[in-house]
């Protein structure tokens, strides 16, 4: 998984699919000269910055934060009310892991009551 930010959005916002790819495959063979990188055999791009919804949003924390807001947003509310996604998951933010991880955790709170 590659997660492409910063600087680098503007740069592969409008290119092929396939153009990103190659443009990720230069990295990590730059990387790891020493050994044969193959090509992938899939491969999917979000496009993010194009989605009307999202707009390329996920959590994040800013320099010198200590993460506290992930526990915080996760907090139920009356044990009625559950919440789940990245911006809840501290050990996973900003990624689907993240985001299933803590529809799991939620899950399991609800089935235990």
């Amino acid at each position: 998984m590659s997660v492409i930010t910063g600087d680098a959005v503007p740069a592969v916002r409008d290119m092929e699919d396939k153009e990103v790819v190659d443009e990720c495959m230069k990295v990590l063979r730059e990387l790891f000269k020493e050994q044969e990188v193959p090509e992938p055999l899939r491969f999917f791009i979000t496009h993010w910055s194009k989605d009307t919804w999202s707009q390329m949003s996920y959590s994040f924390v800013k320099t010198g934060g200590s993460g506290e807001a992930y526990d915080i947003l996760a907090e139920d509310v009356q044990g009625k009310v559950f919440f789940a996604g990245e911006a809840t998951n501290r050990h996973f933010p900003q990624t689907v892991t993240g985001a299933y991880l803590s529809g799991v955790r939620e899950a399991s709170k609800m089935a235990a009551m």
